[in-house]
């Protein structure tokens, strides 16, 4: 059996694994369009603050894999199960995943192809940000305020940099974030130098780094990140008969509508367990998990993948982020605790925990995940889960008496 997996991300990579543990005599080929090794994403900041090393950012190849870097795919012929590479290269397949992972927002406005306008979400994004910077410091202007935006804007701030984040909502991390907690949030950044301007926008880049804002203000800088976004890699499947929506589309065995094609991780949609609807849940976890299970499927042995939960947990600016499910949420079935600087919120429909979101430190992050998949009913401890350091010894001993 000849297995093909497009992208060598997490779940590339935990799916030929799975492969070669399985069917020990199938041929697994992973096939990516960078020109390095596999590495782990989600550590890039820590690479761009200078608090790693690159050789620590690469991730073992599964042995027995045959690995092929600098191999783009443009175009996936399902008729005949062959896979045509930029470079002129074809290769066939029996069974295919298509985990191509995301790429990045990046808005065509005037002056966005200049070489100090970045996005960042590749290894060689960095080293771009690295070799500009050469080791001086000065002012980066970050388009957006979520996860990757705030990490980036972390990362230069360790570096001595001054940081403007442009904030086209009325608050930062808007996507998980409510109001209050955003307030929290915003205030530290404050505290640390940032200066974040909300309801703007960018609307043109000048040679000399001038950035001119959609309210006419205009700044100064020597570096401009988009990290607005990130959307699934599926524009070489126009052609394919593949369905995509905004994501590839696949069934709960992670197969899309072409049979023997699979899909995994940040480029295919699943089943959101809280929303109860289809969606891109870009997470490394989920990643791991789906390409597990399409390996399983590619194979014959039925996994069912129930779905993922939209959370993001991170660090930044000295304070932890811990957002799940809707938590977001208004309503009379939420309650709230903060103060100067933590907040916590849990929101619950009906008495089951739909959603949280912890600003400041809190412990046993995996529990309260669990207790949101489980669709627990949390109101004999309730009060307990909003303090933020529930464990799971209790959560054992109040479920054995329900």
């Amino acid at each position: 059996m000849k297995y093909v997996i497009i992208g060598a991300g997490p779940a590339g990579l935990n799916a030929a694994a799975t492969l070669r543990h399985v069917d020990p005599g199938g041929v697994v080929t992973i096939l990516s369009g960078e020109g390095t090794p596999p590495y782990a994403k989600m550590v890039l900041p820590y690479l761009l603050a200078g608090v790693m090393e690159e050789k620590n950012l690469y991730l073992p190849i599964p042995e027995g894999v045959n690995f092929r870097m600098g191999r783009k795919v443009n175009r996936i012929n399902t008729k005949q199960q062959i896979i045509e590479t930029g470079n002129g290269e074809t290769v066939a397949y029996d069974k295919l995943l298509v985990a191509t992972g995301g790429v990045p927002e990046r808005p065509p406005i005037e002056g966005s192809d200049y070489p100090f306008v970045l996005t960042i979400r590749d290894l060689p994004d960095v080293q771009r940000i690295q070799r500009l910077l050469g080791g001086k410091t000065g002012h980066a202007v970050i388009a957006g305020a979520g996860p990757v935006s705030m990490e980036t804007g972390d990362a230069l701030h360790r570096l001595g940099m001054k940081i403007t984040l442009i904030v086209t909502s009325n608050r930062v991390f808007s996507t998980m974030l409510d109001v209050q907690a955003a307030a929290v949030v915003e205030d530290r950044l404050r505290q640390q130098g940032v200066n974040v301007l909300k309801c703007e926008d960018i609307i043109r880049i000048g040679a000399e780094g001038k950035v001119t804002l959609s309210s006419g203000t205009a700044l100064d800088c020597d570096l401009v990140i988009f990290g607005k976004g990130v959307n699934p890699c599926v524009a070489f499947l126009a052609d394919s008969g593949l369905a995509v929506r905004r994501g590839l589309i696949v069934n709960e065995y992670l197969e899309t509508n072409i049979p023997g094609i699979f899909g995994a991780g940040d480029a295919v949609e699943t089943m959101d367990l809280v929303a109860g609807e289809r969606k891109v849940n870009a997470l490394w976890p989920a990643a791991v998990e789906q390409g597990r299970a399409a390996a399983l499927n590619m194979t014959g042995i039925p996994a069912i993948y129930e779905g993922s939960l939209s959370r993001n947990i991170l660090r930044v600016f000295g304070l932890s982020i811990l957002v799940a499910g809707n938590g977001r949420a208004d309503g009379p079935e939420i309650k709230v605790s903060s103060g100067p600087d933590f907040y916590h919120k849990i929101v619950m429909d009906r008495g089951v925990l739909k959603g949280f979101i912890f600003i400041g430190d809190m412990s046993h992050e995996g529990l309260y995940r669990d207790i949101l998949q489980r669709r627990t009913d949390i109101t004999p401890f309730a009060d307990a889960l909003l303090k933020g350091s529930f464990a799971y010894p209790r959560f054992l001993r109040r479920a054995m008496r329900m």
